[in-house]
């Protein structure tokens, strides 16, 4: 029986100049992927549980005299919970049959008493939950986030929901402050941000990696492009590809866990852990890219970036209606350098397009990533200041904090005399933990000693969810733009 796109929940980019409050973007949250749909979803149904005739059990184990847990007991105090208890306190009632809200951590003494609930909402940062409760591609009823910054969210959505209080984003971020945790690392993130992008003297480099086109976070990128508050972007060359199907008015869609990655394979319907990219997606696009491709003579090299300029005018052009990353650049001058431009979709259709060249006695086109290098180091030592915004590690990031050590080489072995470049201000967010030893993990501190990092700098890392975080920080600034 075939599986046609009709019959797919299609995606829907969060839309942030649609959102005016968190329940606004918590709400857009639910129709994304990976952690922004795990939030989004848990709000939906964390609503209906409050709204039902029996309301569900609150069940937290951590200190009570601490910022979460005063708002856990506030929440309890306006009535959207039954009770509130510890896991021990609830095992020891031997209830059963009733709806639960498990938040933070728990002991595995506790846990045959929290698994008999008739429905359980896990959320912490510690991916507990319910044996096969959570599978490949499928996390129903679960934020895997610190509470301490879930909780808060959850909160400002319920009091929109259920008593019609509206809480702005300037409100919000300015709140967490006093949480801890990411919480707390949110709010300096979103200052930090602020404070670059206030900097009338600081170019802001933003470096993108993982799928968060895929994850619908394009129309973020799109507003940090036309709202002037980056000046050059690094990225995946997978990040670019996906961008490029929603530039052109094509879905992503939800992944159904009843239908496994065999039948998938045979309906060309690619996974990425929780969404579907349709493969005639990618025919679509490789009409763009060859389109681009066949303008250029082979006679010189070409870097990503001017490639990527060429396929921004060709969207302004052709789809003068649809948003897109590669468009916003275009039309507002921000290079879009790939570092790692074969490793994508569209790598390989530039590579199978030279193999067509070749079939009939054209040139080959050269891509040159040197080109973008220069890019690179133009950038950097023309400014009085930069910032750098990180969305996870990897190469985009590496390249381009890279150009303070490759000034620093080029001085010191041809005697050039460039003008050295640190980066004053930074903001990553990025899951990954110190200890693992890899670029999405590594620390400000760290690039302080290779020269990368001003040292009288201001720096932040946000240990979370890029798609849980990052909107709420770009939201943030956007309104804060329009006050500085």
């Amino acid at each position: 029986m075939g599986m046609g796109h009709k019959r797919l929940e299609p995606l829907k980019l969060l839309d942030l100049q649609k959102c005016n409050t968190v329940n606004d973007i918590v709400t857009g949250m639910s129709k994304c992927s990976f952690g922004a749909r795990m939030l989004g979803e848990v709000a939906d149904t964390l609503t209906s549980m409050i709204q039902s005739r029996h309301k569900p059990v609150l069940i937290y184990d951590g200190k009570p005299d601490t910022p979460l847990g005063r708002l856990l007991r506030d929440m309890h105090k306006k009535d959207w919970f039954s009770r509130a208890l510890t896991p021990e306190g609830f095992s020891q009632q031997h209830i059963s049959g009733t709806n639960l809200v498990v938040v933070g951590p728990y002991s595995e003494r506790h846990e045959d008493g929290l698994y008999n609930g008739n429905r359980t909402i896990f959320i912490n940062q510690f991916d507990l939950a319910k044996p096969g409760q959570v599978r490949d591609g499928y996390f129903p009823d679960a934020v895997f986030a610190d509470p301490r910054f879930v909780m808060p969210v959850l909160n400002c959505v319920l009091e929109e929901r259920l008593e019609g209080h509206k809480e702005t984003l300037t409100d919000f971020v300015e709140e967490l402050d006093r949480y801890g945790g990411v919480a707390e690392q949110v709010f300096n993130g979103a200052e930090t941000f602020r404070q670059m992008v206030a900097d009338k003297d600081c170019t802001v480099f933003l470096t993108l990696s993982g799928a968060m086109t895929i994850a619908q976070m394009g129309l973020v990128i799109c507003d940090m492009i036309d709202n002037e508050m980056v000046d050059y972007i690094a990225s995946t060359g997978a990040l670019m590809a996906h961008g490029l199907v929603e530039s052109m008015g094509l879905k992503h869609y939800k992944h159904n866990p009843r239908h496994d990655d065999k039948m998938l394979a045979r309906r060309k319907l690619n996974r990425v852990t929780d969404t579907l990219e349709p493969e005639t997606n990618f025919d679509h696009i490789d009409e763009v890219v060859d389109a681009v491709l066949k303008t250029y003579s082979g006679s010189k090299p070409v870097g990503p970036s001017q490639f990527h300029r060429d396929i921004g005018a060709y969207l302004a052009k052709k789809f003068p209606h649809e948003r897109g990353i590669l468009k916003s650049a275009y039309e507002k001058g921000v290079p879009v350098l790939v570092p790692a431009f074969h490793d994508s979709e569209i790598g390989n259709d530039a590579y199978v397009h030279n193999l067509w060249r070749k079939l009939h006695g054209r040139k080959p086109i050269v891509f040159n990533q040197e080109l973008d290098t220069e890019i690179l180091m133009k950038m950097a030592t023309g400014s009085k200041r930069m910032g750098i915004f990180s969305v996870g590690g990897g190469v985009p990031r590496n390249f381009t904090q890279n150009v303070a050590p490759l000034i620093e080489i080029a001085n010191g072995r041809l005697n050039l005399k460039l003008k050295t470049a640190q980066f004053f201000y930074g903001n990553k967010i990025s899951p990954d933990k110190m200890h693992y030893g890899h670029l999405s993990g590594c620390t400000y501190d760290e690039g302080k000693s290779w020269r990368k990092m001003d040292l009288n700098g201001s720096f932040n890392s946000i240990q979370a969810d890029a798609t849980q975080t990052w909107p709420f920080i770009v939201k943030y600034v956007m309104d804060s733009k329009h006050t500085l």
